[in-house]
């Protein structure tokens, strides 16, 4: 991992994903997370302030040591019991069936190999488990997705990998769940190569 993607990135990515679009978008999909949870890409810990009552307890994986290190006076003030590993969403150690809920907020377009770690969603989540998820992706505007292929390339390297360009329901439903309900629009204040948002919940 380069210098530029533990030690810069962090900081830019604090202050981009606090912007009011992506925290209003937080707040409402995680009104309905329930019971033991697994985040997938906790970040700087942004969500942590979203999570009602009914979550019960909480455990966050990230690959990048230095987006942690900014989480932490965040989880240090953090109601919740949370236990944070060091690992990627492609290769969880946990057992199957383990979670009533996974959450993932703005991370599928940053995993390389983002059908594997679909796949391990899937397997992690209890049978009547759900997949609560946001995400930017590819526009339906023609030109606007345009731009998106043409720099995706250069957004992978400025954004530490992020992809303008995923579908994202399209994914979810390839790995094998089902959208169980979804809402997409266009958030305010964004580029539009990086506005069309996808929130939605999936099952197994």
């Amino acid at each position: 991992m380069s210098l530029y993607s533990r030690h810069v990135f962090p900081h830019l990515l604090d202050w981009i994903m606090s912007q009011p679009a992506f925290m209003a978008a937080r707040e409402e999909l995680l009104a309905e997370v329930q019971g033991e949870v697994l985040e997938i890409g906790f970040g700087t810990g942004l969500n942590l302030d979203y999570y009602p009552e009914a979550v019960s307890s909480l455990t966050t994986v990230d690959v990048n040591p230095g987006v942690h290190r900014l989480a932490e006076k965040r989880l240090s003030n953090s109601r919740l019991p949370v236990r944070f590993e060091l690992v990627s969403g492609e290769r969880l150690p946990m057992p199957d069936n383990s979670y009533d809920a996974v959450v993932s907020t703005w991370t599928l377009c940053s995993i390389p190999d983002v059908m594997s770690a679909l796949k391990e969603i899937r397997r992690v989540l209890k049978p009547e488990g759900r997949f609560y998820f946001v995400e930017h992706g590819l526009s339906p505007d023609a030109n606007i997705a345009k731009w998106q292929h043409r720099l995706t390339p250069i957004q992978k390297v400025i954004a530490d990998g992020c992809h303008l360009n995923r579908d994202t329901l399209k994914l979810v439903e390839q790995a094998g769940m089902k959208t169980l309900s979804y809402r997409q629009f266009e958030a305010e204040g964004l580029p539009a190569v990086g506005a069309f948002m996808t929130l939605g919940v999936a099952g197994k």
